[in-house]
């Protein structure tokens, strides 16, 4: 990541493996990382910070993953910020579900620490 911006990535996520999991990887790479456990508090955060990308779990309680990402698109200050999807509940079903949600990607548990921040690299540049 020598030569790119440093990152600040968003990560919505009540399961506190899976939030130690993505947060490891990510600042191995020197990712910075503000990890919170649903679309509330997702939603405060964005008051104060601009993430290069948001990864968030789908299910949660409060606000869930696709009523974060509704609520991300529906302001104009962040409608256009990356939004990764992560679930244990994978399904080709569920994956077209949130690519027609307008999700920018997705990924099922375990996500895999070998390729995760190349992928989420690859959904930016994109």
């Amino acid at each position: 990541m020598s030569n790119e911006r440093p990152w600040t990535v968003i990560v919505v996520e009540d399961i506190y493996d899976d939030v130690e999991l993505m947060s490891t990887i990510l600042a191995y790479y020197g990712i910075t990382v503000h990890a919170v456990s649903n679309g509330n508090e997702c939603m405060h955060l964005l008051t104060t910070l601009r993430p290069t990308l948001i990864v968030t779990d789908l299910s949660m309680p409060g606000k869930d993953g696709w009523q974060t990402l509704k609520a991300i698109r529906a302001d104009a200050g962040t409608l256009d910020i990356p939004v990764i999807a992560v679930t244990a509940y994978d399904s080709a079903d569920v994956a077209e579900d949130a690519r027609r949600a307008g999700f920018n990607g997705y990924f099922p548990k375990p996500i895999n620490p070998l390729t995760f921040v190349d992928n989420l690299r690859a959904i930016i540049n994109a």
